[in-house]
């Protein structure tokens, strides 16, 4: 009898969190946070990567130093508003390793870059944008996806792999800086 009993245990609890997913919530703000974030971490690593000047390799870490204390924010801003860490907010929203955030990040990083070899700063700054807009659509698919299916989307990566990526584009992004 107690598997029976185990069994009702089991259905309410994937309930309850389907119920729970259904409500998560962005906090107020963070697409605009993280978008902008992206947008403006794209435009200084351009800058920094195409501009042989003291000052842009300043750009360059301030960008990225925004982008992690925004990310930040936002994790604290999310689990406060909602009760709960969610490992895939964290990872494919915020982090950007959904498929479609990746690429979009690593394409305005290089099309940014290219403009920014051409001078074509206006140009910079539209593709910056264009990159921190897809950003934020693929953390908006992702809430979506996730409140229909969260016991599948809900896991993200695990926090070793996220602080592997990030050195090993921390050293590819020394290397460039030491290249140039």
């Amino acid at each position: 009898m107690e598997s029976g009993s185990d069994a009702e245990a089991l259905r309410e609890a994937e309930q309850a969190r389907d119920e729970w997913a259904e409500a998560v919530v962005l906090p107020r703000g963070h697409d605009v946070a993280i978008g902008g974030a992206v947008a403006v971490q794209v435009a200084t690593t351009a800058i920094g990567l195409a501009v042989d000047a003291p000052w842009a390799l300043w750009a360059l870490a301030g960008g990225l130093l925004l982008f992690g204390v925004v990310a930040a924010i936002q994790l604290w801003r999310f689990t406060r508003l909602n009760g709960v860490r969610v490992g895939g907010f964290a990872s494919r929203v915020v982090f950007g390793t959904a498929a479609t955030a990746s690429v979009a990040e690593g394409v305005s990083l290089v099309a940014a870059y290219a403009a920014a070899v051409r001078e074509l700063w206006w140009l910079v700054a539209l593709i910056s944008v264009a990159g921190g807009v897809v950003y934020v659509l693929s953390g908006r698919r992702w809430l979506r996806a996730y409140r229909q299916e969260p016991a599948r989307v809900g896991a993200g990566e695990s926090a070793l792999w996220i602080a592997l990526a990030v050195a090993l584009a921390v050293a590819g992004l020394a290397l460039l800086v030491l290249e140039r």
